[in-house]
């Protein structure tokens, strides 16, 4: 298996900065608000196209809980028919039961869909509010799940280490642990340390519009939205974790 730094990206620009910085792999989202929900057909469609990096697809309705219902599960099974047939390379999902458990059931099926388009499928972060970790973990692997997206049920991957080690040891070549949760170039040789090839970040940077502004008391969403200014992929922070990781391989 490769090593592979992926970025969480929300745009075209994002993905193109991800993949000059060295990014093996793109986590393709909208609403970054959310935490990341699907993103356009269109979206996928022009990535796949046009940036040679593996993509990755976000399979989420919506923002809050990982409890779906059957029109919320509908609607993801064709997502992930969509991504598959637009070229994607892999699939993001994971659902909670209202125990905050795995919902094997639904879960066997959507990955049954994944499967049939010989994509991987990843388990998001939705296991960092989930009980049992380790259970949760070995059902993951019963159900053949490619990937778990973790920092380790922490805010952030580096506070996650110790339960990380633990997943890692669980896992061993079975399932690959991605640790992610606020990775950056400046925090990330923790993570180092532990058995892994893969790492997530959404690290960004703010840009200015070259845009005069005229209409200055109107907004196109929320008031305290700045809509001068936006967040883009930080491209040279992103390069700081390929670095790091590519010297880790070398070391192995």
């Amino acid at each position: 298996m490769p090593y592979i730094v992926e970025v969480c990206c929300y745009t075209i620009e994002d993905v193109q900065r991800a993949h000059r910085a060295g990014a093996g792999r793109v986590e393709l989202c909208a609403d970054r608000a959310a935490g990341g929900t699907t993103p356009s057909y269109g979206l996928i469609e022009r990535v796949v196209e046009t940036v040679p990096v593996d993509v990755a697809v976000m399979i989420r309705p919506r923002g809050g809980d990982a409890i779906y219902s059957g029109d919320e599960l509908a609607i993801m099974q064709r997502d992930i028919e969509i991504a598959g047939k637009l070229g994607a390379e892999a699939v993001v999902f994971g659902i909670l039961d209202e125990t905050a458990f795995l919902d094997i059931a639904p879960m066997a099926e959507l990955i049954a869909v994944a499967k049939k388009y010989d994509m991987e499928v990843t388990c998001h972060r939705a296991f960092d509010r989930a009980r049992e970790p380790h259970r949760f973990l070995e059902e993951l692997i019963k159900l053949g799940v490619d990937r778990l997206l973790t920092s380790g049920q922490k805010p952030t991957g580096v506070e996650g280490i110790p339960l990380l080690g633990e997943l890692v040891e669980i896992a061993g070549d079975k399932l690959s642990i991605m640790p992610g949760g606020g990775v950056r170039g400046s925090n990330f040789h923790p993570l180092l340390d532990l058995d892994i090839k893969e790492v997530h970040t959404g690290s960004v940077e703010t840009i200015k519009s070259t845009i005069e502004p005229y209409q200055t008391d109107v907004f196109m969403g929320r008031p305290d939205h700045d809509d001068n200014e936006r967040l883009v992929v930080n491209e040279a922070d992103v390069a700081l974790i390929v670095k790091a990781l590519q010297e880790k391989a070398k070391r192995a």
